[in-house]
């Protein structure tokens, strides 16, 4: 089979080669997975770069996450062939590729393959940061980079609870943000004032925040008492610059979100009810999960370039339905 391989860690581009591998093989627990879908995320960089959570073992497949059909299972896994699965485990930008079954998730209905890769990683995310703001119908969120595909689907789920949410991002990224969603340009003079101002000098109950450096340390003046901010980007390189005193009278909460620890937090209903939440929100079209362009395998280096350049929509590599033997 075909995959996309590094050896070293660095830029994607760089580093990743087209390769023919051998096939893997599932042990117990784990499940083989034909890839049809394989979005390109920001994590999926930083992984190749070895800055991301989970650590590349050398000669390594890239990619985090797909969607595609079983094509095998091992022993303790009730998955039938040619079930509908999306999947997020190391290894999906390749033909085939292994997961745990905790990590592979049947496709409900006619749900599109597309949407279906996109599930495992943005639509989670956006439910696990709202359930660490701890927010309630009639508070109000900021979103930092509010027209970044999390942030979006934030909004969205946001105004579902109604929570109102103000969206703060680049001057010439302000149009693409929802309707409902109030927005404020990074540059905005005294930025935290305009933020409470917005909320009638109350604060918001909560700052979703994927930016860091500078301009997260200047919203923070604009939680209101016993609010909580959330990281969970490293778009900025640079630190925060927050004392603690702004933490100690303000009784703030500062907390990271990472996927993993959200989800094995989760009791068994908590985990039903987002997955059917999410998968409903999917098919009825409530939740945006546009794609930007397809591209194979073998054109990996100016899929790259355009996931790294950003615009509305994924980058998605697309295999053909895998043919039996």
């Amino acid at each position: 089979m075909q995959a996309l391989v590094f050896e070293q860690t660095g830029e994607a581009r760089e580093v990743l080669t087209l390769r023919d591998v051998r096939e893997p093989v599932p042990a117990a627990a784990e499940v083989l997975v034909a890839v049809e879908a394989s979005p390109v995320h920001p994590a999926d960089f930083s992984f190749v770069r070895g800055t991301y959570r989970a650590k590349p073992a050398f000669p390594q497949v890239a990619g985090l996450s797909g969607a595609g059909r079983v094509v095998s299972a091992g022993a303790g896994v009730r998955l039938a062939p040619g079930t509908r699965v999306a999947f997020r485990w190391p290894g999906a930008w390749a033909e085939l590729a292994l997961a745990p079954v905790e990590r592979v998730y049947p496709i409900p209905g006619d749900i599109a393959v597309d949407a279906a890769a996109q599930f495992v990683v943005n639509p989670i995310t956006a439910w696990g940061l709202l359930d660490a703001a701890r927010v309630r119908a009639g508070d109000c969120i900021a979103l930092t980079a509010a027209s970044s595909s999390v942030a979006t689907l934030v909004s969205v789920l946001a105004a579902e609870r109604g929570v109102r949410v103000i969206g703060i991002a680049r001057e010439e990224s302000l149009g693409e943000l929802a309707p409902d969603v109030r927005p404020l340009a990074e540059n905005t003079p005294d930025l935290a004032a305009r933020v409470r101002d917005l909320e009638g000098g109350h604060g918001i109950a909560a700052l979703i925040d994927c930016v860091g450096g500078p301009l997260t340390g200047s919203l923070f003046p604009a939680v209101a008492a016993g609010g909580t901010v959330v990281a969970y980007g490293t778009l900025s390189p640079e630190p925060v610059p927050i004392r603690n005193a702004t933490l100690i009278y303000g009784n703030l909460t500062w907390s990271g979100f990472g996927i993993d620890r959200f989800l094995a937090g989760l009791s068994a209903p908590e985990s039903e009810r987002m997955l059917a939440a999410l998968w409903a929100a999917i098919a009825d079209g409530r939740l945006p999960l546009p794609v930007q362009a397809h591209a194979p395998l073998a054109d990996f280096s100016a899929a790259l370039r355009m996931a790294a350049a950003g615009g509305r929509g994924k980058v998605i590599f697309a295999n053909g339905p895998r043919r039996a033997e």
